[in-house]
């Protein structure tokens, strides 16, 4: 039996507005035996006062020795999987995963973030998560206290990762399909989609497919090979009389 302890997880907060929160979210990493965590610009002053009397005992010394990121890219740069907690919705917010899938469905380091307490992830932080997940509340006031939707995050992962069976493939971080798109954008111009479509439309959908597939090394290696082929026989064609 795999080990309940959350090593694979990394819980983030980003923008935290409200101290009690992040000591709160400190306690919590005590709680699930979390190994990594961090906090993604803090917008309080957490070091001393209401967020030290919520750390209790040990969680007190993991508030004072979090890491601090400056940006939500370069905390979830290693991570295999992004999964973004929401409670909006809206056409680029439709949430694509499960809460009690997570453990099951997502084989690898994965990055949980947690947005701001009134606007919860900007766009452009949605846009780094490979899924979206919304936790089941009553319609008529859904919206969880921060440090709250944290812990029914982290209790219903650590009862999944008690019993689960997990695979042993060991997927590609997600910065690493950056240059496979790219990749990917160079074979779409070529084949002219830039004057028959909207080929970066196009290429940021593909992208979170890609995103929710869950890579292996070998698959980025087999897309490259195969996008190369693809340009190789257009170039050959383009030359013959």
């Amino acid at each position: 039996m795999h080990s309940p302890r959350l090593n694979r997880f990394r819980p983030l907060l980003v923008g935290t507005k409200i101290p009690e929160n992040i000591g709160s979210f400190a306690r919590l990493l005590e709680n699930f035996e979390i190994v990594e965590a961090g906090l993604v610009q803090p917008n309080c002053e957490w070091r001393e006062g209401v967020a030290q009397w919520m750390a209790t005992g040990t969680s007190r010394e993991r508030l004072n020795s979090v890491p601090v990121y400056d940006s939500l890219r370069s905390a979830v740069a290693d991570c295999q999987f992004v999964v973004g907690f929401t409670a909006r919705s809206g056409r680029n917010r439709r949430t694509s995963i499960r809460l009690e899938d997570i453990s099951e469905k997502l084989d690898g380091r994965v990055a949980l973030v947690f947005g701001r307490e009134d606007f919860c992830l900007l766009a452009e932080e949605v846009e780094l998560c490979t899924h979206l997940c919304a936790l089941d509340t009553s319609p008529l006031f859904p919206a969880l206290n921060l440090s709250h939707s944290v812990a029914v995050v982290l209790s219903d992962l650590y009862r999944q990762e008690s019993d689960s069976r997990r695979g042993h493939l060991t997927y590609a971080p997600v910065e690493e399909l950056n240059p496979v798109m790219e990749h990917l954008r160079a074979m779409m111009l070529k084949v002219g989609l830039d004057r028959d479509g909207n080929p970066e439309r196009m290429l940021g959908r593909l992208t979170k497919i890609f995103q929710r597939a869950g890579l292996t090394r070998e698959d980025l290696g087999l897309l490259r090979g195969l996008f190369a082929r693809v340009m190789a026989e257009i170039d050959a064609l383009r030359k013959s009389p």
